[in-house]
C-alpha cells in the first residue's frame, strides 16, 4: 500500500475516539449509543471487527492525521499511546469520532467524507475500499489525550485520572528534552508545559491486515486498553502548518 494521508480536525468529542464502519456490524446506527452506557456488547463489535473505540481523560476535540501505509521516521518515533486492532471495513465509510449518544443518528446524517485541512463538529468519515484492515491509533504530545505523555511528565495527575502507577520514571519535559537531546533547543511546551501553536493529537494508521496481530487489551467497558510508551528520544511534536 502506497502511502497517502490526510490531516483533519474535530471540534466537539466526548472523552473518546472511535472508528466504525458505517455498517455498524449489522447493528441499527440508533442502538449504537447502548454500547457506551454501561452494557456488554463493545467488545464483541470490536472482536467482530465492525468497531474500535478507546476513552480519553477528558472531552476536548483533536487533530487527526489517517495514514494509509508505512508511518514516517518521527511519527513512528514519538507516539506515546497507541490502541491496535483489526478492523472489517464492509461499507468503504470508516466513521471518525468521539461523540456517541443517543442523537448519533441524526448526526451522522450531516457528516461529510474527510478532507484534507477540513474540520468538523462531532464527526466525519474517511472513504476506504472495503476490506480488512489492520488500524492503530497512536497518540502524540503535547496533546496526547489518551494519557501517555501525562504518564512521563505528571504522575500524580496520571494517577489521579487513571487511578494506577505509571509505568515509567518521571520526568519532567525539560529535563527529559536536556537529557536526550543535549545539543538541541527546547520548544516552547518542553519549557512552558504549554503551546499555542497547532500540533497533531493523534494518527490513525490503515494497512493491509496480513494475518498477525497482537492480542488486543479491553478496559471493563470494552474500550480497548491504550499502550502507553516512553520513546527514547523527547519528541518535538507533529507540528501542524
Amino acid at each position: 500500500m502506497d502511502r497517502h494521508s490526510i490531516n483533519f480536525e474535530i471540534y466537539e468529542a466526548g472523552s473518546l475516539i472511535y472508528l466504525a464502519d458505517a455498517k455498524f456490524g449489522g447493528h441499527p446506527i440508533n442502538e449504537f449509543h447502548e454500547f457506551f452506557g454501561g452494557q456488554a456488547g463493545l467488545r464483541e463489535l470490536t472482536e467482530k471487527g465492525a468497531v474500535m473505540a478507546s476513552s480519553l481523560y477528558q472531552d476536548d476535540g483533536y487533530t487527526i492525521r489517517v495514514v494509509f501505509g508505512d508511518l514516517t521516521e518521527q511519527e513512528d518515533s514519538e507516539w506515546t499511546s497507541r490502541a491496535r486492532s483489526v478492523m472489517n471495513i464492509e461499507s468503504g465509510r470508516l466513521l471518525v469520532s468521539g461523540v456517541c449518544d443517543q442523537d448519533l443518528e441524526n448526526y451522522i446524517t450531516d457528516w461529510t467524507a474527510a478532507e484534507d485541512g477540513g474540520a468538523y463538529d462531532l464527526g466525519t468519515f474517511v472513504e476506504v475500499p472495503p476490506g480488512q484492515y489492520d488500524v492503530a491509533i497512536y497518540g502524540y504530545p503535547p496533546g496526547d489525550l489518551a494519557g501517555g505523555w501525562m504518564a512521563i511528565e505528571d504522575r500524580s495527575m496520571f494517577k489521579a485520572c487513571f487511578s494506577k502507577e505509571s509505568a515509567f520514571p518521571y520526568e519532567k519535559p525539560i529535563d527529559y528534552f536536556s537529557r536526550t537531546r543535549p545539543s538541541e533547543t527546547p520548544l516552547d511546551w518542553h519549557v512552558e508545559g504549554w503551546t499555542d501553536d497547532a500540533y497533531l493529537t493523534f494518527l490513525i494508521q490503515i494497512r493491509q491486515f496480513e494475518g498477525i496481530l497482537p492480542e488486543t487489551k479491553f478496559e471493563a467497558d470494552g474500550c480497548i486498553d491504550w499502550e502507553f510508551r516512553k520513546p527514547e528520544k523527547c519528541p518535538l511534536g507533529i507540528r501542524l502548518s
